[in-house]
């Protein structure tokens, strides 16, 4: 009757053993994506140019490919492109330059 109890509590000690690694992994990325973070800008363009999702999805694919790009948008229509970017990686200027070689005009909407 002994061995039969024993086998729920290993059970219950793997199940938490578990539990605290899986809480750590997580804890881990949280602070990852918090130091990616800080350094972190937003800008937001005014694209001229934009004629239809087609555009839009060239600028955000281009956007997608520039290193120190966190997270970015590309509205069609409304022709905005909202990118929040590691400040140390790249700059508003160098996203602006990617967007013209795309073809498009861009300018910072200020406020």
């Amino acid at each position: 009757m002994k061995k039969l109890s024993i086998v729920p509590i290993l059970a219950l000690m793997l199940f938490s053993f578990q539990a605290k690694s899986q809480s750590k992994e997580v804890t881990n990325q949280v602070v990852e994506v918090a130091s990616k973070k800080h350094n972190a800008i937003t800008v937001k363009f005014k694209i001229t140019g934009i004629t239809c999702a087609g555009c839009s999805n060239a600028i955000y694919n281009a956007l997608k490919e520039v290193d120190g790009v966190l997270e970015h948008s590309v509205e069609y229509p409304g022709d905005i492109a909202v990118i929040e970017f590691d400040g140390s990686k790249t700059s508003i200027k160098a996203l602006k330059l990617i967007i013209e070689k795309k073809g498009f005009k861009a300018e910072v909407i200020k406020g």
